[in-house]
């Protein structure tokens, strides 16, 4: 069961009207290098759906360890979630 309080973020985030309001409440919750490391798993995710690159490519590519694309690795076997990734964070 997910914590309360990640339901109530979730719907939270979900009520704001622009891109502006949730960069903001972001940067008042995470530091910058948790942000980064939310970006790069956005990059190696991406990536990885696109099934075009090697994991080792992958870590190339988004300047990150091996051990991080493979973590990442594991979540996108999902068909769903890669299909998830393709369709809402392209390659590109």
């Amino acid at each position: 069961m997910k914590d309360p309080r990640y339901m109530e973020l979730a719907r939270h985030i979900a009520e704001l009207e622009t891109p502006e309001q949730v960069m903001w409440l972001l940067d008042q919750l995470l530091t910058a290098a948790e942000i980064r490391d939310v970006c790069d798993r956005l990059t190696i995710y991406s990536l990885l759906s696109s099934e075009k690159h090697s994991q080792r490519d992958v870590a190339r590519l988004a300047k990150v360890s091996i051990s991080k694309v493979e973590r990442g690795a594991t979540n996108t076997q999902s068909p769903e979630v890669r299909a998830y990734f393709r369709e809402h964070f392209a390659e590109g």
